[in-house]
């Protein structure tokens, strides 16, 4: 099983399927921080010819670390990016990711645009505070108010949650910080989805799995994701010349639609695909099956 080292005790776990020498890969870059690599990730790459490389950004998934936290920010995850592309030998890649994913594989090609041939990109999140605010304050709590009763239950009346959050899920004892995290999900997935049944609740609520991914977001969010306000909208022109495709839920209550509309209007070489019924979730049928209908135009010529 290949591990990566990139410092701080910190061991990247990754894997190619294809050959990853013969045409430039796509690179997953999941969501989160902290979600890892699942099985519903790789169903969307499922059959493709093009090559893909996953990789678990640090302190989740199958990756090691020895201090979870420890060297552990958005400026390092992007390092880590180039640091898997040099150890790879890729002169180039196609970034694929969603959420934070597209957060993320955006500040990489902000940083090394020469080394990234396109992007397709889904659920549009730029981690400004306004982004946060809505979907930790006052947004979608409009829209899911007895949700968000709940959510808040586990931390009371505070005016930031996100930071009582953290201090729960790294300070409390095991049994707070399990709560905390079932919570932290319950409000995650409640959104993720047009519809949210109870099977779907149960199954993306499981508290153990669930601390290091609860854990890991509301560190980065209590810092604003470790970025200067609005930073990759005023960098924005740095990424003209590359070809970016993104498919946005219309109704994506945890990353607004707007978030899409603004990057794609500062973006000339940008598509903005619109799913009239979808939320946040690549794996919602309008979403998943713009993304399939995407990839495939990204399959290496016969």
């Amino acid at each position: 099983m290949p591990y990566l080292d990139v410092g701080y005790g910190h061991q990247l776990h990754y894997e190619s399927v294809g050959d990853i020498t013969t045409e430039v890969p796509l690179l997953f870059v999941h969501g989160g921080p902290g979600a890892g690599v699942s099985d519903t990730d790789k169903a969307l790459f499922a059959g493709l010819q093009r090559p893909v490389v996953y990789f678990d950004q640090r302190g989740c998934g199958q990756s090691r670390f020895e201090q979870r936290l420890n060297g552990n920010t958005t400026e390092q995850l992007i390092d880590d990016i180039e640091k898997l592309r040099k150890a790879l030998s890729l002169p180039k890649l196609i970034l694929v990711g969603g959420s934070w994913g597209s957060t993320l594989s955006l500040l990489y090609a902000l940083r090394h645009p020469q080394y990234v041939e396109s992007m397709l990109l889904w659920g549009i999140f730029l981690c400004r505070q306004q982004e946060l605010d809505w979907f930790y304050l006052n947004g979608a709590s409009q829209l899911y108010p007895e949700e968000y009763q709940k959510f808040m239950h586990q931390v009371g009346d505070v005016a930031d949650p996100v930071a009582a959050y953290f201090d729960l899920l790294s300070t409390g004892n095991e049994e707070l910080q399990r709560a905390a995290a079932t919570s932290w999900a319950r409000w995650e997935t409640v959104n993720s989805f047009f519809d949210t049944d109870e099977a779907t609740l149960q199954r993306f609520t499981q508290a153990g799995s669930k601390v290091p991914m609860a854990l890991l977001e509301s560190y980065y969010f209590k810092h604003q994701g470790f970025l200067p306000p609005d930073y990759i909208l005023r960098h924005c022109e740095l990424l003209r010349s590359i070809p970016v495709d993104i498919v946005q839920g219309r109704l994506d209550t945890i990353c607004p639609c707007g978030t899409a509309w603004q990057l794609a209007k500062q973006l000339p070489l940008c598509r903005l695909y619109i799913s009239p019924r979808a939320s946040h979730a690549a794996s919602e049928p309008e979403n998943f099956s713009a993304l399939r209908t995407l990839l495939h135009k990204l399959e290496p010529a016969a």
